[in-house]
């Protein structure tokens, strides 16, 4: 064979095995279709509303309360009225919550009790009576720790010896009390038994920064009052004996109101907090208010009075006198409270805090009452006008708050 057929030859062989090897590479690289399949991921499991574990919250604080003194001024006719003031001393004050703290920073379900009780009480009062065409005091009332006093000291003027300044008028300066004529002592109640309870169902929740932050709180609050007011005053109609017939609290009981109120409506606050030292203390301002519906009932309960006997002697006719009132109205509680807050361990903090709250219109007492003037009008009976007050309580709190 010639030269030229071997390389014929050889070239021919040489393209087979190029070939061939070409086809082994095609067959060994895998199709694009017949790729592995990625493994799907498994769907994220939801968070219950409530958490899946223990997150209970709880708070409780108490100290010392300080009641504003309550002005009770009571007219009976047009010629006697009565002045007195009632202070609260001893007051106590608490609160507790409970609550549930929601994940992922969604807020706090918490209900709240807050409750305000008096402790004794001190009565100044004066018994004034038209006298020389002036209003003038006969009697002065006092209580201290239970035990009251009463004396009475009318006044004295004469035209020919008291009148300084010759006009025939007797004026305040020329007034004399030379003579105190009853001094009499006795024991009272020493507590009135009044008590203010609140209880607020809400939702709470916090929103900013670390060094400045806020929480706002929504719900609903009921209230319940119950306790006394001490009211003396005038039990006669008329004047038909001269200083004859003040509730001096010894020989004629004062009148007691026997208050109840409740109310319910929703209640709001809103927070800010001033963090320091990685929010290991906290300094708060918070403003409180709720808007109730309420009903208030005062209740005078049985009383003697004394009317001008008609066989014209002059010898008192005692009756038996009460009042009473039912009231339904709307009314706010507005409060302010300021303190600080330092965390003692994670999730445990101490608290301090002043605040004061104004539990207006919460219950009524008579500015005004009305007593027959002599035996015939008895069967009349005795009525009243009221109004209603407040009460005005200022509280210093230390406190603790657990948070699970």
């Amino acid at each position: 064979m010639s030269g030229k057929r071997w390389l014929a030859v050889g070239v021919l062989a040489a393209g087979c095995c190029v070939t061939s090897q070409f086809a082994l590479a095609e067959d060994a690289t895998p199709k694009k279709e017949d790729a592995p399949t990625a493994p799907t991921e498994a769907p994220k499991k939801k968070d219950p509303f409530f958490g899946d574990h223990f997150a209970m919250y709880l708070e409780t604080r108490g100290g010392p309360a300080s009641i504003d003194a309550l002005e009770n001024p009571v007219s009976t006719g047009v010629q006697q009225s009565s002045d007195s003031e009632v202070r609260f001393t001893g007051n106590k004050s608490g609160q507790f919550t409970v609550g549930w703290t929601l994940p992922r920073g969604r807020g706090q379900y918490l209900l709240t009790y807050n409750g305000i009780s008096d402790g004794d009480y001190e009565l100044d009062a004066s018994g004034i009576e038209n006298t020389f065409s002036l209003d003038l005091p006969w009697w002065h009332v006092t209580v201290r720790d239970g035990a009251v006093r009463t004396t009475q000291t009318p006044p004295v003027w004469n035209l020919a010896t008291d009148d300084a300044n010759g006009n025939t008028i007797a004026d305040p300066s020329e007034v004399r009390y030379p003579t105190t004529t009853v001094d009499v002592t006795g024991a009272v109640p020493a507590d009135l038994g009044n008590r203010v309870e609140t209880w607020d169902l809400s939702y709470r929740r916090e929103f900013g920064g670390l060094r400045i932050h806020a929480r706002w709180q929504a719900g609903i609050r009921y209230l319940n009052y119950e306790g006394a007011i001490v009211t003396p005053s005038w039990l006669t109609g008329v004047v038909y004996v001269p200083g004859y017939g003040y509730s001096d609290g010894v020989v004629s009981n004062f009148i007691l109101m026997q208050q109840a109120t409740k109310g319910y409506g929703p209640m709001g606050s809103g927070e800010v907090q001033f963090n320091f030292f990685r929010q290991r203390l906290k300094l708060y301002g918070e403003v409180k208010a709720a808007f109730l519906v309420q009903s208030l009932s005062a209740d005078s309960e049985a009383f003697t009075y004394y009317a001008k006997d008609t066989g014209g002697d002059n010898l008192p006719f005692p009756g038996a006198g009460h009042i009473h009132r039912d009231i339904d109205k709307t009314a706010w509680n507005i409060g302010v409270e300021i303190g600080a807050r330092v965390r003692l361990l994670q999730g445990f903090d101490l608290i301090v805090d002043w605040n004061r709250t104004g539990y207006l219109d919460t219950f009524l007492v008579p500015y005004s009452i009305s007593i027959p003037a002599n035996a015939s009008e008895a069967p009349l009976g005795t009525t009243a006008r009221f109004v209603s007050r407040d009460f005005d309580v200022s509280v210093i709190n230390l406190g603790l708050s657990f948070q699970f």
